[in-house]
């Protein structure tokens, strides 16, 4: 049949040849017409140059339309100076890759320039970002132009980036959405995108005190000013963004964050607002007929949930999220291990632990283990992105026929645990160590074995449940 492959044709002349149009859509960065390569006289030497032109040629292309995006994304309206210089200085990159000359860089810093009026002083006008920069850099070098000190926006991006993992197609949405609105609001008051070093104090406290005097526009309690607690979880992304900012972007350890210990609920007080919205412990009674209404009404998946929730004070995504490997019934301190997967995104570093499962939230797990025998998630119909939202929403549906106190929610479990240690006489580390909160001292984090630790957690949790210690533990 003679040799097919894909843009080689022979020529009149009998030699195999390479022949490719570049794609339009990179014809502006790959310059020439075609990709044209001699790849031999002979079928055996055509084949053997193919793979090797093919993949240069996809690899130029590839490079080509990266390269494309990075200059549309540079040259976009929400594009920081930052980016801006960045491109540019790739553009500056690619002509010395190509043998320029520094006085080659300068006449074409002159070509560029000459596209635009010039002014008073002989400058050119209306320059767009990424030329300006350009413009600096092919005459001055990046040793002599520096590029621009990073701003919030540029603080934003890269948290997005690298700690939300925003381009992940798994990463919660509503995360990055949050960030980014609280930023946006940030900015918007002091009306500006300011460089991280120019942010004081004083605009900490305006972004503060703007925030406090929103009025809620949507869901419980329409036309009340936002809470306290709401306005301190913003402020902590911002903190947050601007302390990555200066981490990763460069600036000097002793760079301050204007938003850290910024209070918040001292300040509410003073204005009468309400300090939070903090979610109460169930009642006892009410806790009784929670369990008794979704132990007869929901599925036996969510039965087995709540049960494990009222057993280990676990937040609901981090028993949804588990995995048929975190459990272990079978050894002498039986648990299920809370640890990140692509299903579950942990809150902080001490979230990732192993809880106790003692009583019934023990029984519950070994049910568990038998309805998801095949399977790799614990609850295969929870355990998917966002599957938490779904078994709150069914869980909260019974919950509400019980109780209408808004304080009265799923999470509250949480806090008749903490209740349950706390009376139990537990020290705060293992209260700590059980419920994923933050640990005391260095040491509390980084010493004792995770046998040792979960000795003591399961002697405690027993202790807080009323179960009398077994032999060997």
């Amino acid at each position: 049949m003679g040799l097919i492959l894909k843009h080689v044709g022979r020529t009149k002349a009998g030699i195999w040849q390479y022949r490719r149009r570049v794609p339009d859509e990179v014809s502006a960065i790959i310059t020439k017409r075609e990709f044209k390569r001699k790849l031999g006289d002979s079928e055996r030497e055509a084949l053997a140059a193919y793979l090797k032109y093919h993949t240069e040629v996809e690899n130029e292309i590839a490079e080509a339309k990266l390269g494309r995006v990075r200059s549309e994304t540079a040259s976009s309206a929400k594009a920081t100076e930052r980016e801006a210089y960045a491109e540019a200085l790739r553009r500056r990159a690619d002509l010395v890759a190509a043998g320029a000359s520094d006085r080659d860089l300068a006449l074409t810093a002159d070509s560029i320039a000459e596209a635009y009026p010039q002014g008073y002083d002989y400058e050119p006008q209306g320059v767009p970002p990424v030329e300006r920069h350009a413009i600096n850099l092919l005459r001055l070098g990046p040793e002599r132009y520096k590029a621009p000190v990073p701003t919030l926006g540029d603080a934003r991006k890269v948290y997005i980036k690298e700690h939300l993992r925003g381009d992940d197609p798994t990463t919660d949405s509503r995360i990055v959405g949050f960030a980014n609105r609280v930023v946006d609001a940030a900015i918007a008051v002091i009306g500006r995108d300011p460089e991280l070093t120019a942010i004081t104090r004083e605009d900490a406290r305006n972004i503060r005190d703007e925030m406090l005097d929103r009025v809620k526009i949507t869901g419980r309690g329409i036309g009340e000013k936002v809470s306290a607690s709401t306005v301190g979880r913003e402020l902590t992304i911002l903190s947050a963004v601007v302390s990555y900012g200066i981490r990763e972007l460069g600036l000097p350890d002793t760079t301050a964050n204007p938003f850290h210990g910024l209070p918040v609920a001292r300040v509410a007080k003073g204005r009468g607002q309400k300090p939070g919205e903090k979610r109460d412990p169930l009642p006892p009674e009410v806790l009784k007929a929670a369990r008794q209404r979704i132990l007869s009404s929901c599925s036996p998946a969510l039965q087995l949930i709540w049960r494990i929730l009222e057993g280990t004070g676990c937040r609901l995504a981090e028993v949804t999220g588990l995995t048929v490997d975190d459990v272990d019934v079978s050894g002498p301190f039986p648990h299920i291990r809370v640890a990140w997967n692509e299903n579950r995104r942990l809150k902080t570093e001490t979230s990732q632990r192993s809880v106790p499962l003692v009583g019934d939230a023990l029984d519950a797990a070994k049910e568990a283990l038998k309805l998801a025998v095949g399977y790799t998630m614990l609850f295969p119909d929870y355990g998917r992105v966002r599957g938490s939202d779904t078994a709150s929403a069914a869980l909260m549906k019974q919950l509400r026929k019980v109780t209408s106190d808004p304080k009265h929610v799923v999470h509250s479990l949480r806090h008749n645990m903490k209740d349950r240690l706390m009376v139990a006489e537990v020290s705060s580390l293992d209260q700590n160590l059980i419920l994923g909160h933050a640990l005391g001292g260095v040491g509390d984090r980084v010493y004792g074995g995770d046998v040792a630790k979960l000795r003591v957690t399961t002697r405690a949790m027993m202790r807080a449940f009323g179960i009398a210690e077994t032999t060997g533990n």
